[in-house]
């Protein structure tokens, strides 16, 4: 069995092996030899918080998928964004992140003009590895944004990281 359980959506089986922990090799800035990412994903990237406004109490998930003080349910859009997550993560090196009060940040622009957001955190592992944990993700909708109080490469803020500094952010 892998690290998420087959999730059942109106009866028809959904899989979640796209969003299975891997491993990529990235390169700190002023390193020589690139370290690794150990990558894993919250439910957060494929649910979305119970609205009991939107959703049938029957549509919760079950807390073997979701965290058990959460009520949460399955996202279409969240869940169909979710194959690019590790591509998008994959191509991180050189981008641009922010911080923000959930985390760190990275936007990227899809093809349709709107903004998917990516929030993640980073902590050291070893001297060559870092565990970046995907925290949600999400389409930002037309005329919203998300507040974020600085922002600094991604390689930058993986070096601090493996010195045991805190990347702490540049005001904006």
């Amino acid at each position: 069995m892998g690290y998420w359980p087959l999730l059942i959506v109106s009866g028809n089986a959904t899989s979640l092996s796209h969003l299975e922990p891997f491993e990529v090799q990235c390169l700190p800035r002023d390193h020589v030899q690139p370290i690794v990412l150990n990558v894993r994903f919250n439910d957060h990237c494929f649910t979305t918080g119970f609205d009991p406004a939107k959703h049938d109490p029957l549509d919760i998930l079950p807390s073997l998928l979701v965290a058990k003080t959460e009520k949460r349910v399955f996202c279409p859009d969240r869940y169909n964004l979710s194959f690019q997550l590790p591509e998008l993560i994959k191509a991180f090196g050189g981008k641009r992140i922010a911080s923000t009060r959930d985390g760190n940040l990275v936007r990227v622009e899809r093809p349709d003009g709107q903004s998917y957001a990516i929030f993640f955190t980073m902590r050291k592992h070893s001297a060559t590895r870092v565990n970046l944990f995907v925290v949600s993700a999400y389409p930002i909708g037309p005329g919203k944004k998300v507040a974020y109080t600085g922002e600094m490469k991604f390689d930058i803020a993986l070096a601090k990281i493996l010195r045991g500094e805190k990347a702490k952010f540049p005001n904006r």
